[in-house]
């Protein structure tokens, strides 16, 4: 399917809100029954991020996958860009570039780091980016 996909960047200030933010951003994306696609940078990043979501919320865990092939799992983490794995409505984008497949999704999700000043360049050349493909963008 094609979209033209809302894209929502939440400001951070701290990895804490940054944590905070994943996990809500997850656990929001099943309560409405859609699945979701994490993507990450690298290894390490994906390492991480699947620990975090096997120990947060503290009352339960968000099941979830690791893949780098298609999968029918609800929630998957991967490293891959070029494919919707999952066949994902949402998107939560946590690597440093946009996705080639952005209009494989209803919603996308990314942080406005504000922890360093080159995250914040980063972020500001990711909006530029999704402005240059007259996408609506939502900021929080």
């Amino acid at each position: 399917m094609n979209f033209l996909p809302k894209v929502i960047f939440t400001h951070v200030k701290d990895n804490q809100t940054k944590i905070g933010h994943i996990c809500q951003t997850v656990y929001e994306a099943i309560n409405k029954k859609k699945r979701i696609l994490i993507l990450v940078q690298n290894e390490e990043a994906a390492k991480y991020i699947d620990s975090l979501l096997w120990r947060f919320p503290e009352e339960s865990f968000l099941p979830h996958s690791y893949a780098n092939k298609p999968t029918k799992e609800n929630i998957v983490v991967t490293t891959i860009n070029s494919q919707n794995l999952n066949q994902a409505a949402i998107l939560l984008n946590l690597s440093p570039s946009t996705t080639p497949i952005f209009n494989h999704f209803e919603e996308i999700h990314e942080l406005y780091d504000e922890t360093s000043p080159p995250k914040v360049e980063n972020s500001k050349l990711k909006i530029k980016s999704y402005q240059s493909l007259a996408l609506n963008i939502i900021e929080k």
